[in-house]
């Protein structure tokens, strides 16, 4: 159960919204290849085949991908028509291409090869920014570390009742609720419910296993108990816990 109105300890509202979302995910996990068989390069691969396009389209296109360019040697020995041939069906195609060649260059002379496993080494890669660099940790390296997309950033402002606007603002909150243990179920978590339930146009929020736990939802119904969890949220985002 979550905290009633009368309740208001931060730590048993912290590990009871983590243990929902991971429980949650536990049940709702989609088994997508790159969830499957995970590396640094994989999932940085993956994730990049995901911006702009849908999964199901990525979920055509990446298994024959990672056949053909293994690993970033591979990619950075292609030429980029050749790349760029391989990516006609997910649309920006020559877009995507120049970006994995460029990004495959810089592993190739900067790493050896090799996929940085550090947040300073990942956000320095051509076209690599907070969400892919958090996937990378977390999803590649098996290293807690947040993975901020739309999504999340959608279900977190209406959760915590926040106001903020950046991603670095939501990175700040998520830095300190990603967990230590099954932070990949967490993630994964937050991006499916963001995605499926936290919907922009028509949240599903009966469907959503945080909904007592939300700002949003339990400020008219309950507004001493939608206060209490928005002190502990704003708490969290500023260092005070």
């Amino acid at each position: 159960m979550g905290p009633n109105r009368h309740e208001c300890d931060a730590v048993t509202i912290v590990e009871e919204l983590r243990r929902r979302v991971i429980d949650w995910e536990k049940k709702h996990w989609n088994p997508y290849p790159w969830r499957i068989e995970r590396t640094p390069y994989k999932v940085l691969i993956a994730e990049i085949l995901l911006k702009r396009t849908t999964r199901q389209a990525v979920l055509r296109e990446y298994p024959k991908f990672i056949v053909k360019f293994p690993s970033p040697q591979e990619l950075n020995n292609a030429p980029t028509e050749k790349i760029a041939e391989e990516l006609k069906h997910l649309g920006l195609y020559r877009q995507r291409a120049e970006h994995l060649k460029a990004l495959a260059e810089a592993l190739v002379k900067a790493y050896g090869g090799n996929v940085p496993n550090s947040w300073d080494g990942l956000v320095k890669l051509p076209g690599v920014g907070p969400y892919i660099a958090g996937a990378v940790l977390s999803f590649g390296y098996g290293k807690p570390a947040p993975v901020i997309d739309s999504n999340v950033m959608r279900l977190l402002g209406r959760l915590t009742g926040l106001k903020l606007g950046k991603a670095e603002e939501y990175l700040q909150l998520l830095w300190r609720l990603v967990p230590e243990k099954d932070h990949e179920y967490f993630n994964y978590g937050l991006i499916d419910l963001g995605f499926s339930v936290c919907r922009y146009g028509q949240p599903k929020c009966t469907d959503c296993p945080l909904s007592d736990l939300c700002v949003t939802q339990t400020e008219n119904k309950e507004p001493s108990k939608a206060e209490c969890l928005k002190e502990v949220y704003h708490a969290i985002y500023s260092e005070k816990l």
